[in-house]
């Protein structure tokens, strides 16, 4: 049987630059480093899309605010935090680049842990505003169906960015770099 490695040499620091080799996912093959790239991509353009939908339905709640009734005001405050929350995903996605391209692991675990969260408090507001809209229709109306189902979607689908942002992650702590040879003075 032939090893990548001989037995002998396999060492705990030689597993972390397996990683370096592409991998396919998907019939996509993805280094780490643009993996992260494209997790930022897509999660500032994931943001975006969705300040677009919440920004159309707090204009649409203030056209027919006596449809709402007495929850009116915090069916709305739940969309405008939301979309507070997707703002600052949008900043933590230009972080995130920023963090990549200087390998600054750093703030990299600061876009691990606001993902994370901001995702728990999206998925907190988007349920008190189903509740409070059931409250008043008796019912679960189609759009707190489809908003439920579009953050499902979204929120399997951010797994996959954090797990490609992770293994870039190690991969900095481990010491890979991919910054250029330093310049010697002699």
């Amino acid at each position: 049987m032939k090893h990548k490695f001989p037995v002998g040499m396999k060492t705990a620091i030689l597993y972390p630059y397996l990683a370096l080799h592409n991998r396919k996912i998907c019939c996509i093959t993805f280094h780490a480093r643009q993996a992260a790239i494209f997790s930022a991509i897509y999660t500032m353009n994931v943001s975006v899309l969705v300040i677009l939908i919440y920004s159309w339905r707090v204009n649409e709640n203030s056209k027919n605010y006596t449809q709402l009734d007495e929850v009116y005001y915090g069916v709305q405050i739940a969309y405008v935090a939301i979309v507070t929350v997707h703002l600052f995903n949008i900043c933590l996605s230009l972080l995130l680049l920023y963090a990549v391209l200087k390998e600054k692991y750093s703030l990299i675990s600061l876009w691990i842990l606001g993902t994370i969260t901001f995702t728990a408090m999206e998925a907190v507001c988007m349920v008190y505003s189903n509740v409070l809209r059931d409250h008043v229709n008796r019912e679960f109306d189609t759009w707190s169906k489809e908003e439920a189902s579009f953050f499902t979607c979204r929120a399997i689908l951010n797994v996959l960015p954090i797990i490609g942002v992770l293994k870039f992650y190690n991969m900095l702590r481990a010491g890979v770099t991919w910054k250029g040879p330093e310049t010697i003075e002699l």
